[in-house]
C-alpha cells in the first residue's frame, strides 16, 4: 500500500520525458604495457612463452599476451617450427584478440582444431565467450557447462575458474530469464546454478542477496556453488553504510522532473528491500537539494557529513565539473556521463546514465550479423534521433548494406518521403523516361528497390504507426521493421505485429517492481524509465565492490556493462510485437547451435 501511495503522489508532478541522451565513451584502445620482452628470448622457446602469454591473458595482462604473440608472428620462419600446441595457442588468443575489440570472429573460432583434453577445455572458453557475443546466453551456458563437466575429470584445478566464467555470465542475464531456463534444463547441477543467481539478480543490496544465499546454501549444501559462493562474497563490510543522493528536489526543469522519477525509483527500492530484511542491515541515505548549490562543495560536504557514498548529481554540468574533482574520500555514482570520458579515473567514480546511443550501437551491431540485411534508414528531426542515426551508420558493417537514408522533415509528407526512401519514385521514373522514348502510356505498377528487405526507424510512437501505414500502401513484399524503444511506447496497432525493437530489461521481463510502476505509468511510459533508473542507482550503490570492469551486470531496468572509463553502457535487449504486446525475442539459434567442439 505504501509503494503505491509514494507513486500516485509521484504521479502529480511527472510530465512526459526520457532519459537523457549522452556522449558514448571513445573505443577503449590497448597498449603494450612492458617493454621488458625480449625478441631473441621469446624466439629461442615461443611454444613456452606461448603458453606464458596464455597465462598472461587469463590474469588480465592482455596487453603483455598480445606483444608475445605479435613477437612470434612478425618472424614466418618461426611459427614454421611451432609445435602443434604453439599453433593452437595463436590461434586460441588471436581469436581472443578479436573478442575484445568486438569483431567477426566466427571463422576463427570454427577453423580452431583442439586436439587434447587441455585445448578442448580452452576451446569450450572461447566458444561460450563467442556464443555470448552473439547474444546466445543459453548456449554459451551449456558450454561452460559442458567445460566444467570435463575439467572435474581432467583438471580439476580448473573449476574455480570455470565458476568464476560461469557466474559472471548469469549475474548479466535478467532473473526473470534465469527462472524460464530453470523450467528447461535437466541437469540438477546447472539449475542449481541458475537457481542461486536468479536470487542474486533480484536482490536489491547486499543484505538482502545475504539472506536469499543463506537460505537457499541451507536447502542445497551439497551444491558445488554453495562453498565458492560463500568464499567469493566476504565484503559487505566494505559496501557504503550511509549514502548522500543529490538531485534537483525544487524548480521545475526537465532535470527536476526528471529527479522526481529517479527518486521516487531509488524509495521504491528501498521499500520492497526493506519487507525482505531487516532495516538496520539497510544503508542510511539522505536526499540534498542541488538547486543553487555547488555541486562540488556539497559534494564535499555530503562527505564531511558522514556519508562514504554519493550518487548524482545528474545534470551533464555538474558531472563535468565533480569529475575534474580528483580526492574525493568516498564513492561516487553519477547520474549523467561526461562531454568526455578518462580512462585515468579512480574506480571509485562511475557514471549510470541511458543513452540512445546505446540502442542504435546495439541495432548496429545484431544486424551486421545478420545474413543479407539491406535497410533503408528512416529517421525524424529530434536530436536524439539525429544521434541514433549517425551512430548506427558509424557502426553497421558488412555484410550489412544501408541502401538509402531519409529524414523525415514534414510528418504531413510522410507517405511520400517513405516511398522515395524504398524506390518507389525511382520506379516512377524509369517508367516516364521509357514513356516519353515510346511515345505509348504504359500499363505500370511502381515497384521498390529490389534490394531492400528492412526498415531501420529512428521515430517516436506517436510517427510509427503512420510509417507502418505508409509502408502498406507504398510496399510490395514483406519488410523486416527494426525501431528503438521510443517507437513502442504508446498504444500498438494490428500492423505493429512483428516489429522488432531494441529496449531494456523491465519492459519486456516481467517483475514485482515494473508491475507496479506500469500499472501507474500506462500513459506515461517515459517517466517510468526514470524510475529504473533510479532503482538500479540503489542496486548498484549497494554492489558497489561486487560490479566489476568489463563485466555484464543485470539491472532491474536494464542489463549493463561496466567500461574502464567507469561508464556503465546499457546492453538492450531484442524484444518484438507480437498481438499488441512487448515479448523478449529468443533468437531462434539459442535451440540449433552446435557445439563444434563436443
Amino acid at each position: 500500500m505504501c509503494i503505491a501511495c509514494l507513486i500516485v503522489l509521484c504521479l502529480a508532478n511527472c510530465s512526459e520525458l526520457a532519459p537523457e541522451v549522452t556522449e558514448r565513451p571513445p573505443v577503449e584502445v590497448h597498449k603494450p604495457t612492458s617493454d621488458a620482452l625480449n625478441v631473441n628470448t621469446i624466439l629461442r622457446e615461443p611454444d613456452r612463452y606461448l603458453t606464458l602469454a596464455m597465462d598472461h591473458y587469463r590474469s588480465g595482462e592482455a596487453d603483455s599476451a598480445r606483444e608475445i604473440v605479435n613477437i612470434i608472428r612478425d618472424h614466418p620462419d618461426e611459427l614454421e617450427v611451432l609445435s602443434s600446441n604453439g599453433r593452437f595457442l595463436i590461434a586460441l588468443l588471436s581469436a581472443h584478440f578479436t573478442l575484445d575489440i568486438g569483431r567477426d570472429v566466427s571463422q576463427l573460432v570454427h577453423n580452431l582444431q583442439p586436439n587434447t583434453q587441455t585445448q578442448r577445455l580452452d576451446a569450450l572458453e572461447l566458444w561460450s565467450r563467442f556464443l555470448q557475443q552473439t547474444d546466445r546466453d543459453e548456449a554459451s551456458i551449456i558450454a561452460l557447462m559442458a567445460a566444467k563437466e570435463l575439467a572435474s575429470s581432467t583438471d580439476p584445478n580448473r573449476q574455480l575458474r570455470l565458476n568464476r566464467l560461469l557466474w559472471d555470465l548469469l549475474v548479466g542475464i535478467p532473473y526473470q530469464h534465469l527462472t524460464d531456463l530453470q523450467n528447461r534444463v535437466d541437469n540438477p547441477n546447472l539449475r542449481g546454478w541458475l537457481e542461486i543467481a536468479s536470487l542474486f539478480n533480484n536482490s536489491l543490496s547486499f543484505a538482502s542477496w545475504r539472506v536469499a544465499f543463506d537460505d537457499w546454501a541451507r536447502r542445497r549444501p551439497q551444491h558445488e556453488s554453495a562453498v565458492w559462493l560463500q568464499n567469493r562474497f566476504q565484503h559487505g563490510d566494505q559496501l557504503p553504510k550511509r549514502i548522500a543522493i543529490l538531485l534537483p528536489q525544487s524548480g521545475s526543469d526537465a532535470y527536476a522532473q526528471a529527479a522526481r522519477g529517479i527518486r521516487d525509483g531509488w524509495m521504491l527500492a528501498y521499500m520492497v528491500d526493506k519487507q525482505r530484511v531487516d532495516q538496520r542491515s539497510l544503508p542510511e541515505f539522505e536526499f540534498y537539494d542541488t538547486v543553487g548549490k555547488d555541486p562540488e562543495q556539497l559534494i564535499l560536504d555530503a562527505f564531511a557529513g558522514g556519508a562514504d557514498h554519493v550518487v548524482g548529481p545528474l545534470s551533464k554540468d555538474a558531472v563535468d565539473s565533480v569529475r575534474a574533482v580528483r580526492a574525493l574520500p568516498g564513492s561516487i555514482l553519477m547520474l549523467n556521463a561526461p562531454n568526455s570520458f578518462d580512462n585515468s579515473r579512480p574506480d571509485s567514480v562511475r557514471y549510470l546514465a541511458w543513452a540512445i546511443e546505446d540502442e542504435a550501437l546495439k541495432m548496429a551491431q545484431s544486424l551486421s550479423k545478420r545474413d543479407q540485411v539491406r535497410c533503408v534508414v528512416v529517421y525524424g528531426n529530434e536530436p536524439w534521433m539525429i544521434r541514433a542515426r549517425a551512430e548506427f551508420e558509424l557502426n553497421i558493417a558488412s555484410p550489412t548494406r544501408v541502401i538509402a537514408v531519409n529524414r523525415i522533415s514534414e510528418f504531413e509528407q510522410l507517405t511520400e518521403d517513405i516511398g522515395a526512401t524504398i524506390g518507389i519514385e525511382e520506379s516512377e521514373q524509369r517508367r516516364e523516361e521509357i514513356e516519353s522514348l515510346v511515345q505509348f502510356p504504359l500499363e505500370f505498377q511502381p515497384r521498390m528497390n529490389k534490394e531492400i528487405n528492412s526498415i531501420v526507424a529512428f521515430i517516436n510512437s506517436s510517427q510509427l504507426e503512420a510509417v507502418l501505414e505508409s509502408l502498406r500502401f507504398h510496399a510490395d513484399r514483406p519488410l523486416d521493421i527494426y525501431v528503438t524503444d521510443s517507437a513502442v511506447r504508446g498504444k500498438l496497432t494490428d500492423l505493429a505485429n512483428g516489429v522488432q525493437f531494441t529496449t531494456d530489461t523491465w519492459r519486456i521481463y516481467d517483475s514485482e517492481l515494473a508491475n507496479t510502476v506500469s500499472e501507474y505509468f500506462d500513459s506515461n511510459p517515459n517517466m517510468a524509465s526514470f524510475y529504473a533508473l533510479g532503482i538500479d542507482a540503489y542496486r548498484f550503490s549497494n554492489f558497489w565492490s561486487e560490479v566489476k570492469v568489463s563485466k555484464n551486470i543485470a539491472g532491474n531496468g536494464s542489463r549493463y556493462r561496466l567500461e574502464s572509463t567507469g561508464n556503465f553502457r546499457r546492453l538492450p535487449f531484442w524484444g518484438v510485437v507480437q498481438d499488441q504486446k512487448l515479448i523478449p525475442l529468443h533468437d531462434v539459434q539459442q535451440q540449433q547451435t552446435r557445439n563444434p567442439y563436443l
